[in-house]
């Protein structure tokens, strides 16, 4: 394993205990990372674990590091039924959730990628917080200074079906049962 992604996973677990949320050994032995293949995980990616995961509902433990971005998606309507609605709360830390709206300035967009993230409006949400993003809407997530550790909700699980602005992205290939 990339000694990259072990400093990342391990940095991810000192999160997680400073967030006093609950898990058992086992579920902190499924803690994985994802670069969306972009390259630069410190940047843009993210630690999870799923708390829950079923055809139908997905819970799972959203873990960024200090100023690490998810990049811009969205979860567009499939199968005939809607795409993904997805409610993010904190439980350690600030996470930001960008959408469109009017712009927030002094935005921190990763560098060179600013025609990839174009919501702009920022949602600042601390401790005890949440947002939900509706389906369709297109979003990303970024940590403040301390990196954050949050609980997300949501309603289907194929995440093969998210499309990100970033056209190098590789996504977040979890696919549905």
């Amino acid at each position: 394993m990339d000694i990259n992604i072990q400093q990342c996973l391990q940095e991810a677990k000192e999160l997680l205990v400073k967030s006093g949320f609950p898990v058992t050994p086992e579920e902190v032995a499924e803690l994985a990372v994802n670069d969306f293949g972009l390259g630069d995980i410190r940047k843009e990616g993210f630690a999870f674990i799923d708390i829950l995961r079923s055809p139908r509902l997905r819970i799972t433990l959203l873990i960024l590091l200090p100023n690490q971005t998810l990049p811009q998606h969205m979860h567009p309507s499939y199968d005939n039924e809607q795409g993904k609605e997805e409610t993010i709360r904190v439980l350690y830390g600030m996470t930001k959730v960008y959408v469109a709206g009017n712009a927030t300035k002094d935005i921190a967009i990763p560098k060179a990628k600013e025609s990839y993230y174009t919501a702009k409006q920022e949602v600042a949400l601390n401790v005890g917080q949440q947002y939900s993003v509706q389906p369709g809407t297109e979003h990303w997530f970024q940590a403040g200074p301390q990196g954050s550790v949050n609980i997300c909700f949501q309603n289907r699980v194929d995440e093969t079906k998210n499309i990100f602005s970033d056209p190098a992205s590789q996504g977040c290939p979890i696919k549905a049962y």
